[in-house]
């Protein structure tokens, strides 16, 4: 194809006569010169890119395809795991549905009519966040996730109530909605309804501002400005829930759907610490966190639908979505941790944090490493279940010279955390060198129940414990390492919260 610079020179050099003669009478015709060929070349190179579109657009098609499925076989467990919530989550729903509509009608159920619509919006939301991440774009899936998280925060609330007058009012805030929008249009002088049925939804404006007060029509969540005694907002009203644990993320989502300038330069598709670039197409990488908290929204909406009324076959369905819910969380995890280790060792570097748990798909220290999730690049090491070979591997990664080393356990006689200051071997004791105010404060800002200790017990734990101070020790690193002895899976514990405190430190030092 060619470049408008060498149209630009083919036009002067078959017009050059022309434009000599022209110029001499008027000087200031250089800028009708300027017209010209610009309005002739783009004349021409359009003719060029339309008659070449086809090859070009199959070329990048291709090379589009290819990498969907190169990126597809990296990430092919979670993502599969995620389609079949999906898929599962909507079958359910319709199966679910068919059941119950002739009872919730009867009975008139507000609480399942409200869900159900918004569990509709949740599997439609889903699929899109779902084309996205398949196709590497992080971002945009991150973006349409706060949406999704916004229909499950709403659900939960109203689950959780079970308040009929709650749902009615949620229902009939279409009606203030439908007003507005189109008070709004005839405003901007693009009415999209005739006066009549402008005026029927006047009508209905009014008769449900007559029916719950003139409160009910301020802000943007009207319909729970009584609940919360309060003009609502969505934070007011992801407070009354048990939710909050998803809040960060939703703030951080936020800069991708605005047009800021942060979101240009961290983008989730790029690797930190990497040479400052724009990314302007699908990456491999980032994809965890969109898909993760996809996961747990559409999971926790569905559960609400479906315990509306609640049986066996409603319970069990639940608790299936729950364990494929795991898989997506850890799986997404371990790639997404691959990824930055491949590159760090690529560049000859390390992470400054390391993170160790011992193997086990019920060993409650492997399930909360996996639900870790931090802004910087960390270590994650699932080491074995045998003295010797553990020893081994966390030799191997303490030559890195971590900054800070977290090993976790289970312990599962206990109900809490327990801090462990020190390990003992040999009738050697050893004292951890960690910064323990800092992460105790952690602890108690985020309602995290521990207890400190100095008895590490006399297997795994201990063991492991004190070999890795041993070795730091040794070799005068400047590596600070903590023992934390988690309940076990069996124990009515929150690991979600454990998580989000232990990624709150890992975050801010």
């Amino acid at each position: 194809m060619k470049t408008y610079h060498e149209i630009f020179l083919k036009l002067i050099e078959e017009n050059k006569i022309t434009i000599t003669k022209k110029l001499e009478k008027d000087p200031n015709f250089i800028q009708s010169i300027m017209n010209f060929a610009i309005n002739n070349s783009s004349k021409i190179l359009f003719k060029d890119l339309d008659k070449d579109k086809k090859n070009m657009l199959t070329e990048n098609r291709k090379i589009a395809s290819d990498y969907n499925k190169t990126l597809y076989n990296q990430w092919k467990k979670p993502i599969d795991n995620l389609e079949t919530i999906i898929e599962m989550s909507q079958e359910c729903a319709e199966m679910y549905y068919k059941s119950f509509i002739g009872d919730a009608e009867k009975e008139k159920n507000l609480l399942f009519h409200s869900l159900r619509t918004i569990h509709a919006r949740a599997l439609l939301t889903s699929k899109e966040c779902l084309v996205l991440l398949k196709n590497g774009y992080s971002d945009g899936a991150f973006s349409r996730w706060r949406t999704l998280y916004e229909l499950s925060v709403i659900g939960t609330l109203l689950f959780e109530k079970k308040d009929s007058d709650l749902c009615e009012r949620y229902l009939n805030y279409f009606h203030i909605q439908a007003y507005r929008e189109e008070r709004l249009n005839r405003e901007k002088g693009h009415p999209s309804h005739t006066d009549v049925s402008f005026a029927n939804l006047k009508d209905n404006y009014d008769y449900v501002v007559e029916m719950y007060g003139k409160d009910y029509a301020k802000g943007e969540y009207g319909w729970a400005n009584e609940l919360l005694n309060r003009k609502a907002s969505f934070r007011d009203i992801e407070a009354a829930t048990d939710m909050g644990n998803l809040r960060e993320y939703y703030k951080s989502s936020s800069m991708f759907v605005h047009g800021n300038y942060k979101a240009s330069q961290e983008s989730l598709g790029i690797i930190p610490n990497t040479d400052r670039m724009l990314l302007i197409g699908p990456s491999n990488y980032g994809l965890s966190i969109p898909m993760q908290n996809v996961t747990i929204s559409l999971v926790s909406i569905t559960s609400c639908f479906l315990l509306v009324y609640p049986t066996i076959d409603t319970m069990t369905a639940c608790s299936i979505l729950q364990k494929f819910m795991e898989k997506v969380l850890i799986d997404a995890d371990k790639i997404q941790s691959k990824i930055e280790n491949d590159e760090m060792k690529f560049r000859g570097e390390h992470s400054n944090i390391l993170i160790t748990c011992f193997k086990g798909k019920n060993n409650s220290s492997s399930l909360l490493l996996h639900k870790i999730r931090t802004s910087k690049s960390i270590d994650k090491v699932e080491l074995t279940n045998s003295f010797k070979t553990s020893e081994a591997e966390l030799a191997k990664e303490l030559s890195n010279n971590y900054k800070y080393v977290i090993s976790l356990g289970q312990k599962p006689l206990v109900d809490d955390v327990y801090i462990e200051l020190k390990a003992k071997k040999h009738n050697t004791i050893l004292n951890t060198n960690f910064l323990i105010k800092k992460i105790i404060k952690i602890f108690k800002n985020n309602n995290i129940d521990y207890s400190i200790s100095e008895n590490a017990g006399n297997y795994l734990c201990n063991n492991i414990y004190y070999e890795g101070l041993k070795y730091i020790n040794k070799n005068k690193l400047d590596t600070k390492m903590i023992f934390i002895h988690v309940p076990s899976i069996n124990k009515d514990f929150d690991f979600d919260k454990l998580a989000k405190a232990i990624s709150e430190f890992i975050d801010n030092n």
